[in-house]
């Protein structure tokens, strides 16, 4: 491994994906490795901090607006699992979004809460786009203990938190944001307004995606008096580790220590940003084509990120057309969008390499310009033979994918990135489905 990542490394390929860190060394310490140390005195403990780890956590929940702010060395995963189980008793309704990420059904199955789904709408490009507010106008008050939503989604879109927030309260429930990929929306006022200041009662975001912190980091955040805060606790202590590495939470310390005390340095991120923007969307017959506030106002999409440059395009070699020749790595590449993940540690050259790249690669591809399509797929919700919770504790055997159509899964299927999943535990396995394992446990 060691000499696989060294190899990579000598290759000078610019990274547009997470981590948010993009490996500029102005946002680490130095010898940061003198700083992974164990619970010796005066270090405190994450279980129960009070006192260097909880004036981190206080600092972070001031500047977020939080109640409460509590670190997460295991990455955004172990707060969405501790939220939707301090959320949901055994047999609770969830109600959930689809496009949840695959950690939300874990949560599920470990919480045994009976999920009902809610679809994201469509975009024409076949994205799962925002949940329209109006998605969750026949829940019944009373009638359900939490409603989980994406927002950011994978690709940069937002939905209109403030009217679901609204709506979910008024039936007297819980309003959980997977805000992964929005840790920076507070920092500038070019970005989003983030789901804590918008009403919703548990955020968790990972710093690592679109800060300059180290992978694994990530907060959750709780605000107003809806939330058990006990089982929260309970449920944060019983999912990480009882070692937390203190390198990684002083990184972090570090980091964010500099963007508060600069704020200088989210000005010039912003500035470049933008200016990378309107540089790259100046001509708009283009082969690759930048998606952008044309999208705000559609699909459910309330505002969109502007740090998330995603792409669209028709050729299927660009992807990896960008990382050889032009050594950039983009945080995703499919058939028709690729996506580069910006942050406030990219460089001048970083988004100089981008622009020409883009601008070479559109002269090579003028035969073949983007167009719109009607739609391209979507998202298909499978018969639900049992909850989650049920489905993991069945006896199970494993078969060939070719041989699964059909037989109800014992395990989450999903592609990375983003992880959202095709199939959830206790689904029925539908035909047609793309090939991403070769076997698959499914019940008995």
């Amino acid at each position: 491994m060691y000499e696989h990542i060294k190899t990579y490394l000598n290759k000078d390929i610019y990274p547009f994906h997470m981590p948010g860190h993009k490996r500029n060394p102005m946002f680490s310490p130095q010898g940061l490795m003198d700083y992974d140390l164990t619970e010796i005195p005066g270090m405190d403990i994450l279980r129960n901090p009070t006192g260097i780890i909880n004036n981190l956590q206080n600092a972070i929940a001031d500047f977020y607006g939080a109640d409460e702010s509590y670190l997460l060395v295991n990455g955004s995963t172990v707060g969405i699992i501790a939220a939707i189980c301090a959320a949901c008793r055994e047999g609770d309704k969830l109600y959930a979004a689809r496009n949840g990420h695959v950690s939300m059904y874990n949560g599920i199955a470990l919480s045994g809460a009976l999920p009902i789904y809610i679809l994201p709408e469509i975009t024409a490009d076949g994205l799962a786009g925002g949940i329209n507010p109006n998605a969750v106008d026949d829940l019944g008050k009373g009638d359900f203990s939490a409603v989980f939503i994406t927002s950011p989604t994978y690709e940069g879109f937002v939905s209109d938190i403030k009217s679901i927030a609204e709506k979910v309260h008024e039936r007297g429930g819980i309003l959980i944001v997977d805000e992964a990929h929005g840790a920076h929306f507070r920092f500038h006022d070019a970005f989003p307004a983030s789901a804590l200041d918008l009403g919703a009662d548990i955020v968790i975001q990972s710093f690592h995606k679109t800060l300059p912190v180290l992978g694994q980091l990530a907060v959750l955040h709780v605000k107003g008096t809806r939330v058990d805060s006990s089982r929260l606790k309970f449920f944060l202590q019983a999912m990480q580790t009882t070692s937390p590495s203190y390198m990684l939470m002083a990184q972090l310390d570090y980091a964010l220590s500099m963007l508060w005390k600069r704020p200088e340095l989210f000005e010039m991120y912003v500035s470049r940003l933008l200016a990378l923007r309107k540089a790259l969307t100046a001509d708009d017959d283009q082969a690759i084509k930048l998606s952008g506030q044309e999208r705000i106002g559609k699909h459910g999409i309330h505002d969109i990120d502007q740090g998330k440059l995603l792409f669209c395009h028709n050729n299927e070699t660009i992807y990896e057309t960008l990382a050889l020749e032009y050594r950039l790595q983009l945080e995703m590449g499919s058939p028709r969008h690729l996506l580069a993940m910006t942050s406030v540690a990219d460089t001048d050259e970083g988004m100089q390499r981008l622009w020409a790249a883009a601008g070479s690669l559109n002269i090579k591809l003028e035969a073949g310009k983007y167009e719109t399509l009607q739609h391209l797929s979507q998202i298909a919700i499978p018969e639900q033979v049992l909850p989650p919770g049920s489905a993991i504790s069945k006896e199970t055997e494993t078969i060939p994918w070719e041989a699964s159509p059909g037989r109800i899964a014992a395990e989450i299927i999903a592609s990375y990135p983003p992880g959202i999943a095709l199939v959830a535990p206790g689904e029925r396995i539908p035909s047609g489905l793309p090939k991403l394992v070769a076997q698959i446990r499914v019940l008995k």
